[in-house]
């Protein structure tokens, strides 16, 4: 095996997905621990080889399947546990969709990216890290309000989703949510 990334083709449906070798995944990552006094267990061993291999944006219940093929001896909890340590060391990054929760992967080239998820289909495509660093820092010096952005994931349509919109094209705006009673404020009666 390797040590190259692979990029997977836009159309698999996890567009900038990479897959990376896990031999060399788990030796970087067993350096990054011993460093740190702690070792490579079996649990983070399979983790790490299930991300790596797949390249994909994995919920931690696909994590689990997957892992339990690979070493069936790996417990459920286990598995969160190794997910958190691993995010904790700035391997694993995750983010929150809709269609799993949480959705995690490998950290690639070290800083944190955005990601935008796909209303329709569910694909999961990384996006630049910087990309709203001019929102983020507005939102700072208007409202005093740090923005996280790599938690969450933002919504919209696919390149995939979008090509098979009507011939009308596509629609740039959510579809429109009725508000709960309780937020509508009445309009102001006339004078």
């Amino acid at each position: 095996m390797t040590s190259e990334v692979v990029r997977r083709p836009a159309g698999d449906g996890v567009a900038g997905a990479v897959a990376v070798d896990p031999a060399t995944t788990i030796e970087r990552v067993g350096a990054l621990l011993r460093a740190r006094g702690e070792r490579m267990t079996r649990a983070r061993r399979a983790v790490l080889t299930v991300l790596a291999c797949h390249g994909e944006h994995l919920g931690a219940e696909e994590i689990v399947g997957r892992v339990a093929a690979l070493d069936a001896g790996v417990h459920r909890a286990t598995v969160y546990r190794t997910l958190d340590a691993l995010a904790d060391l700035g391997v694993v990054q995750h983010v929150h969709v809709r269609r799993t929760g949480t959705a995690y992967h490998l950290a690639h080239g070290g800083r944190e990216h955005l990601h935008a998820e796909c209303r329709r289909c569910g694909a999961v495509q990384d996006l630049p890290g910087d990309l709203l660093d001019d929102v983020a820092r507005t939102v700072l010096e208007r409202d005093g309000f740090t923005v996280e952005p790599t938690h969450v994931a933002l919504s919209g349509l696919c390149a995939a989703c979008v090509a098979h919109e009507p011939s009308d094209g596509p629609t740039h705006r959510a579809p429109a949510r009725p508000e709960p009673a309780a937020l509508v404020r009445p309009s102001p009666s006339p004078a």
